[in-house]
């Protein structure tokens, strides 16, 4: 009971962190992509996004549905998953998805 409820914590925290992630950088983007480049639709973007959804979710479904066990493990793996690809894949994408040699 305790590790469930240590771990939806977690999750809380952790949607929290990602959220302000992805605001900072849809308001910086365009200090750091160039003038008229606010948000920028690469593959980190949209598994980043992706995560997020996955992760509210969870978390709505938590507080709306009372979601524990196996249902809510397996969402929290796919957005796990989802942040690795964001974050890690770039390879993965490059080499796999795409067909490309780095």
């Amino acid at each position: 009971m305790l590790i469930a409820l240590l771990t939806f914590r977690l999750a809380g925290a952790g949607f929290v962190l990602l959220s302000a992630t992805l605001l900072v950088g849809f308001l910086f983007g365009e200090s750091l992509y160039g003038a008229g480049t606010a948000w920028r639709w690469d593959h980190k973007t949209v598994f980043s996004l992706l995560s997020w959804l996955t992760f509210a979710i969870l978390l709505i479904g938590r507080a709306r549905f009372g979601w524990r066990g196996r249902r809510a493990a397996r969402i929290l793996y796919t957005g796990s998953a989802l942040l690795l690809l964001a974050y890690v894949g770039s390879r993965f994408v490059i080499e796999i998805i795409l067909g490309r040699s780095p």
